[in-house]
């Protein structure tokens, strides 16, 4: 009796496992950072903000920034929480507009992005 509950308990861990395997949606990979990346949401106040300030900036030309949208993105949204873990942010105090800087550091909100990127020292 022993054995046929030990055999009972293996297949039916086996059964669950394979179930949540088959059933789970692949997840895509999350890219390497390249550059920097503005992640957006549509009709975000504060991005409205950045995006303002990106098209009239004089060095815009200088710097290659990835904006993305995350709000309606799900693989958006993804690579942004991923990021904003590298940073040590949790999914809770996460928000829009948030950029990550090519070495790395994040900024998260329209003034800090803003002042940021006026301080780039792009005379190059």
């Amino acid at each position: 009796m022993k054995k046929f509950l030990i055999v009972i308990s293996i297949v039916t861990v086996l059964i669950i496992a394979a179930g949540i395997k088959f059933l789970s949606k692949p997840q895509k990979p999350i890219p390497l950072l390249s550059g920097y990346e503005l992640f957006v949401g549509q009709n975000c106040p504060h991005c409205k903000l950045v995006e303002d300030f990106l098209s009239s900036w004089k060095d815009k030309d200088k710097v290659q920034i990835n904006q993305m949208e995350v709000w309606y993105n799900q693989d958006n949204a993804r690579i942004m929480q991923a990021r904003a873990k590298t940073c040590g942010i949790s999914p809770s105090g996460m928000g829009v507009p948030f950029m990550v800087t090519p070495d790395g550091k994040c900024l998260d909100g329209d003034e800090p992005i803003i002042d940021y990127l006026k301080s780039l020292d792009l005379k190059k």
